[in-house]
This record gives structure tokens, sequence and C-alpha cells, in this order.
């Protein structure tokens, strides 16, 4: 038999391998689902309504809240929208990181949706087909989710493109490649360098060629610059609330954590009209009212994993025993739209250098090495932002995380800054054990504040 053959009947049994263990890992996913789906989707949406439902009713909060507040009900308007857009031919296109350029997606004629959840009820699922237990709890809800065929946002994606920052999301590509369209990204570990930077480009470089693939669309100059500019009005827009929101102090963290989450899953053009709305009633109302929360309130940096909706367990548990969420250092609040693509001329191959640039650089993810952007962050917080203690939330399993957070924590109480870490699930059973840590932390920071006077 000649080498050729051999290699045509090797490629032959290899594509028949592949085609039992996808048939293998969907009739296992499908036994698993069976029976729990309906009610799997049911929680998560009762979870959503009950969080949105909190958030509603806080006092004096402001009235163009509202939009953002029903937009969190993902389940209704939205994901009717994606329906209707799915329709008419456009393609859904989940993120699974902020690592990928949305505005890639955009400029195809997509649409770009955040797939990272706080779902509780799915994670029994996820875990199971994953394996391990010990697994971050928001990748298992992911995983869960990704499994229940009508499962909201997540079964409306067309393509899934998922960066692996960590092993959990590495793997977690790895396991559904078979039976999802997914897009890998590879992240590297070290940001310095010119040959890491090209290398990082050329996985940018990479996503766009499978965007085009997916949407038949190609990005082209006129769209890609189209693109960059809607997201700069939008990155223009959320730093004029944290402007607002640093100068007034009048706006609860909680309510701004939903604002960011929403910036990447709701219509970016719409968000931002919104976010204006916010910012402009928030300025009215601090020179009417003053602040939303008041001298007293110990003022508080949210750092950490990253904190997503409906999962508000800890702002909820900082806010209601009260203090303020006055900063964050969370990839899901201020970092998500903190940084614009900054582009030197509109030729397409300095836009996609700037945008590669704008997702690599500026990230202060724990997956790198060195990390001195992060601390910087924080420590500037504590000195200009009048943070007087910084709370780090380790989501069990979080590695990364968890790490950076014993580091940071140490290198803070050094420095005479009040630092926790609170390590936690997606479930609400210690609620009551977190809620006794806040409270004497709460209490440590007023200590600090009366022995100062």
């Amino acid at each position: 038999m000649s080498l050729l053959k051999k290699k045509e009947r090797k490629a032959v049994a290899i594509n028949v391998n592949k085609a039992q263990a996808s048939s293998g890992a969907r009739e296992r996913i499908k036994s698993l689902v069976a029976g729990r789906a309906e009610e799997t989707i049911a929680n998560s949406m009762k979870k959503i309504e009950a969080e949105a439902q909190k958030l509603a009713s806080i006092k004096d909060k402001p009235k163009a809240m509202d939009y953002f507040i029903e937009a969190a009900n993902i389940h209704r308007k939205r994901v009717q929208e994606i329906e209707e857009f799915k329709k008419q031919g456009g393609k859904v296109v989940g993120t699974l990181c902020n690592f990928v350029p949305v505005e890639l997606i955009d400029a195809a004629g997509a649409l770009p949706v955040a797939l990272g959840c706080g779902y509780l009820p799915p994670v029994g699922l996820g875990e199971s087909f994953l394996g391990d237990p010990n697994m971050c709890s928001i990748v298992k809800a992911c995983a869960g989710c990704m499994m229940i065929d009508d499962f909201p946002l997540f079964s409306q994606c067309d393509a899934l493109i998922a960066p692996a920052p960590c092993d959990a999301k590495l793997k977690l590509s790895d396991e559904f490649k078979e039976i999802r369209a997914i897009v890998p990204m590879n992240v590297p570990r070290i940001k310095s360098g010119e040959s890491i930077r090209r290398q990082w480009i050329q996985e940018i470089t990479t996503v766009r060629n499978r965007i085009e693939m997916l949407t038949g669309t190609k990005i082209d100059k006129r769209r890609l610059k189209e693109s960059i500019l809607k997201y700069q009005r939008a990155h223009k827009a959320w730093r004029h609330l944290l402007d607002v929101r640093r100068e007034g102090d009048g706006l609860w963290g909680r309510l701004f954590l939903l604002v960011a989450w929403l910036a990447l899953v709701d219509d970016i053009e719409r968000w931002t009209l919104n976010v204006n709305k916010l910012s402009d009633e928030l300025e009215a109302l601090t020179k009417e009212k003053g602040k939303a929360y008041g001298d007293g309130a110990p003022r508080v940096m949210l750092a950490g994993s990253p904190v997503m909706w409906p999962n508000w367990k800890l702002p909820n548990i900082i806010e209601e025993a009260g203090a303020a969420i006055v900063s964050d250092e969370l990839c899901s609040g201020t970092r998500v739209l903190y940084d614009p693509v900054v582009v030197d001329e509109w030729t397409e191959r300095a836009m996609l250098d700037a945008i590669a640039d704008r997702y690599l650089f500026p990230s202060t993810c724990p997956c790198f090495t060195p990390n001195t952007e992060r601390e910087d962050n924080i420590i500037n917080e504590v000195k200009n932002g009048g943070v007087e203690g910084v709370i780090f939330h380790a989501m069990q399993g979080c590695h990364l995380h968890t790490l950076d957070a014993t580091r940071l924590t140490n290198l803070l109480k050094g420095m005479g800054i009040p630092a926790l870490t609170i390590r936690s699930e997606l479930g609400d059973g210690d609620i009551g054990q977190v809620r006794i840590r806040v409270e004497a932390f709460l209490e440590m920071i007023q200590a600090n504040r009366e022995g100062v006077e």
C-alpha cells in the first residue's frame, strides 16, 4: 500500500473517531439534562427577577436606572430582539471572556453577546459533565447553560469565542468543541516584548478570519472604522459616568455593576444613550440632594473574581451592611469599557493592531505575570479615590484570583490598608458567614476612623 493511501485511510479513521466522540458527548449531555432543563431555566430566570426586584427597591435611586434594571431581565426583551435579529439572517457570537474583540464581531454585522454568568441552577449540570467539583463555579455555570438547548442567550449563539486565560476556560472550550462551534483564543501569559505582541496580533487576525467565515461578510476598512467609532462612543460615555460617580458619590456600587454587566449584553448604542442619560441625572441629583450614601458609610473597593449577574450576593451584603462600593478592580466592573481602541491612522492594518493592543496591554487579569498594573490601580484608588478598605472576591476554584488576592491582601496590610478576602460560591449557603466577616471588616474601618479622629 502506498504512503498516500495509508495517510488517506488514517485521515478517514480520525474523522470517524471524531464523529463518534461528538455523538457520544451529545448523548451524554442529553442523558444528564433529561428532565432538568425546564426547571433549571425557570429557577435561573426567577433568580434574575428576584435580584432585579431587589435593585428596583433601592430608595432614591436615579430614575434612569429603571432602564438598566428592566434590561437585566434578559429573558424578556433582549432575547426577543436577538431572535428577531436571527430571523432576518443575522449571526450571534457569544463571548466567554473580555479578551474577545467585540469591534470585529460588530464590524462583520454580527451581534456580540457576553455569556459569563452567575447562575447557580446550571452549576450541577456543568460539574457532572466536566467532572471536576473543584472547578470555578462561573465556568461550571457556563458549561451547564451550554448543555441546555433553550437556555436564554446561550442557545441563540451561532458560535462562541473562547479565550483561555485560565485552565478551567481552556478545558471548557476543549470539552465542547465537538458539539458547539467554538473559536479558541490563546491568551499569552506575559505582555512584554514585541514577539508577544506579534503573536497576539496574529491571534486577533485569526479571530477576524473565523468571524468572516461565519458571517460571510468581509471586515473591510469602512466597517472596521465604523465599529471602532461606535465603541469609542460607548467608552466615552462610560468614562463620563465614572467621573460623575466619583465626583458626586451618587450611585450605589451594586447599581453601577449592573450597568457594567449590561455593556456587553445590551445593544451597545442603546446602552450608550442610556448611560449618558444616567450621567446627566446623577449630576442633577448630586447638586440637588448630595450623595446617595452619607459621609458615614465606609468606602470600600471591590476587587478579584468577576461578579456575574445575577449573583449579586457579595455587593448586596456589603452595601446592605451600610458600606458603599465606591470603586472596583473587576473585569466585570469598571474595566469592562475602561480602555478604548486608540487608532493612530485609519488603515486596516493600523486598526487591527490598535484593537490587539487594546485587548492585551491594559488588561489587569491575574493570568499575567508580572501583574503590577493591578496593584498600582488598587493603591491609586486608596490614595486618590477615598477608598478606606479593599474586599477581594475569590470565587472557589478560581486559583488565579485566589493567589492574587492573597498576595495583594498581604501587600495592602503591610501598607496599613484594611483588606479582606472573601472566598465564596454562587450559592446562598454561605450568606450568613460572609455577612459576619464583612460586618466585622466594616467595624474595623470605623475603628480606624475613630482612631484617626
